[in-house]
């Protein structure tokens, strides 16, 4: 009975394909608000890691306000991962796998996270000097996050990916160098101990969001390998 939709073995295939063509046409509006969310979350963080880069190389008397700064940004990161969360949690078929999804908009978010708790410690621990190499470090946050962001919008279509792979692992890589020898530094006998536990505490997290960055490019990577 072809008029109540009855499918025969031979055009079960045809059929199946035509269903799953038709379902994501209708999602793909949705697919769309979705990937715009990434995209400005990845831009959050971008301009967070530019300010924390100025925050380092800029007067002490200009960085409280810089925090600041910092912490709006880290605020709006935050008000576009709930959304990130409540709408992949209510679509009933996700682009991509739900919790690679949620686990990108998680690994984001914490790195976010991660400036803006070393911007804030910053100012609480009265850190005047860095040491040398932090500037280095720095640039590095802020240049995979630039990368970061600019990167983000293919993931609708999960091409032309490879070069960005590459860098933040490189760029991650670089900056675990540099994290190294700035510790390295604090413990050469030249500061004293409160000194050194101050600017630890900066240093670690600037170090702890690139890691979460790099997170970010290897779950894409990721995503990118399941899909066909």
């Amino acid at each position: 009975m072809p008029g109540l939709g009855y499918v025969s073995p031979g055009n079960s295939e045809f059929a199946v394909h035509h269903l799953r063509s038709e379902v994501i046409v209708a999602l793909t509006p949705k697919d769309a608000v979705l990937f715009d969310l990434y995209t400005s979350l990845a831009e959050r963080l971008s301009a967070g890691a530019r300010s924390v880069a100025e925050l380092v190389t800029t007067s002490p008397d200009l960085r409280r306000e810089i925090a600041k700064r910092v912490g709006q940004i880290e605020t709006e990161a935050d008000e576009l991962l709930v959304k990130i969360i409540r709408r992949v949690d209510d679509m009933f078929v996700t682009p991509y796998d739900r919790g690679d999804l949620q686990e990108l908009a998680n690994h984001l978010d914490d790195a976010m996270d991660f400036i803006e708790e070393a911007a804030d410690i910053s100012i609480l621990h009265n850190v005047t000097d860095f040491p040398v190499g932090t500037v280095d470090l720095v640039e590095a946050v802020r240049t995979l996050a630039e990368l970061t962001a600019t990167s983000m919008p293919r993931l609708k279509n999960l091409k032309e990916l490879e070069h960005y792979f590459t860098e933040a692992e490189r760029i991650e890589d670089e900056g675990d160098r540099i994290h190294r020898r700035i510790i390295a530094l604090l413990y050469g006998g030249q500061f004293d101990a409160m000194t050194v536990l101050r600017i630890q505490g900066v240093v670690d997290l600037l170090e702890d969001s690139l890691d979460e960055m790099a997170k970010v490019a290897r779950t894409i990577r990721t995503i990118s390998i399941k899909e066909p």
